[in-house]
């Protein structure tokens, strides 16, 4: 059975986020964050590399799930 639009699009969000905030693979995330990326929090620095070196920063372990999964 083929996947919905909207079920493509939530794989590849949840596969982005994965990437970036449980794997920490920031030269794979880079496929997903546009080098333009615009960040519109005042407390997250400009762009792509201000939400990188947040991520960076922050202690591990930091798990982000999907609505509804289960430890």
């Amino acid at each position: 059975m083929s996947q919905t639009k909207q079920e493509r699009k939530k794989a590849l969000v949840l596969e982005a986020f994965d990437t970036l905030f449980n794997k920490r693979d920031y030269v794979a995330a880079e496929r997903y964050w546009s080098p333009t990326y615009i960040q519109h929090s005042a407390h997250i620095g400009p762009g792509r590399e201000g939400l990188f070196n947040l991520i960076k920063s922050m202690p591990p372990p930091l798990k982000i799930r999907a609505r509804g999964d289960r430890d």
